[in-house]
């Protein structure tokens, strides 16, 4: 164990030893103290300047991990897939009940459920569709497929969808294709 005293002496042995070399020295040249100093200084810019390169390397790596981890969660589609088998299964199951007659009603209402489901389960997972019906016509949303005469409607408006268009997550993956009016 050392002694609390013990230090101060050490300390103080040390700043003798050091002070008798710089005393045994020769006098130091004004020159070589510059020297040493203009080598120290490209020293510490070199030092900055890998910390700094470092510095960049990290925050590239960080930026990419995450531009990887968002497309990782983009691509991930199993929690899609496990809102969509139920679905499916219901499907399914409309399509082995054949309506005829007075059960050609209940049919479509339960089609009509399963349908409501699909969007409910995609819904969940960002997807959002696009309802340009009487909005100004955006090429970025919709697809023009045909022009109509229309009284009701300014020049340039969706009249029409044919074909529903989808968002998922800002981003658009399909245009809905629609007639404008012209």
């Amino acid at each position: 164990m050392i002694d609390d005293d013990k230090p101060d002496e050490l300390e103080n042995e040390e700043e003798v030893a050091f002070a008798d070399e710089v005393i045994e020295d020769e006098p130091v040249d004004a020159e070589e103290l510059r020297a040493e100093l203009d080598k120290s200084r490209a020293e510490a810019t070199e030092y900055l300047d890998s910390l700094q390169r470092f510095k960049a390397e990290f925050e590239n790596f960080r930026k990419r991990m995450l531009r990887e981890q968002s497309e990782f969660l983009k691509l991930a589609s199993q929690g899609v897939i496990g809102e969509v088998l139920p679905v499916i299964d219901n499907f399914e199951r409309a399509l082995d009940h054949e309506g005829h007659g007075d059960q050609f009603d209940d049919y479509q209402d339960g089609m009509k459920l399963v349908h409501d489901q699909l969007l409910e389960a995609l819904a969940k997972e960002g997807l959002t569709p696009v309802e340009p019906i009487g909005q100004p016509f955006d090429p970025n949303l919709h697809a023009a497929v045909m022009q109509e005469e229309s009284g009701e409607y300014p020049e340039g408006t969706v009249l029409r969808v044919l074909e529903k268009g989808y968002i998922l997550h800002d981003h658009i993956i399909r245009h809905a294709k629609v007639s404008v009016a012209k």
